[in-house]
């Protein structure tokens, strides 16, 4: 029950700064796509940065709730797979193929980067 708990506790809070920074950035006329691309690198940098200080702090008695709280709940709620792949079969669904294509490759090679940056970032 702890790790539900956990879970939802996390999944509440990301949502809540997602809905926050996704309307503080709409206010800036930026697209939805784009608003969305930089809420996930943000996310996938602050899952590779918290994994990476978490592997330092393996010892630690709470890692794995720790784990529970940010990378599934707080994190995984933070960022907008589903929103992505809304906005990528929009874009197909008005034949803008190419457009979905380059939005998926940017998307994916942006998170992985960002992850990898916040990852070894700490382990300087």
């Amino acid at each position: 029950m702890v790790e539900i708990l956990l879970v939802s506790i996390g999944a509440i809070v990301g949502a809540n700064i997602r809905f926050k920074i996704q309307n503080k950035l709409g206010e800036l006329s930026l697209r939805k796509d784009f608003v969305i691309l930089i809420i996930n690198t943000f996310a996938s940098f602050s899952l590779g940065l918290f994994l990476s200080l978490l592997e330092q702090f393996s010892s630690f008695i709470y890692s794995y709730k720790l784990v529970l709280f940010f990378s599934i709940g707080l994190l995984g709620s933070f960022s907008t797979f589903s929103s992505f792949v809304y906005d990528l079969f929009e874009l197909c669904l008005q034949f803008k193929f190419f457009r979905a294509l380059r939005l998926f490759i940017v998307s994916v090679s942006l998170g992985i980067i960002a992850f990898a940056f916040g990852f070894f970032l700490s382990n300087k």
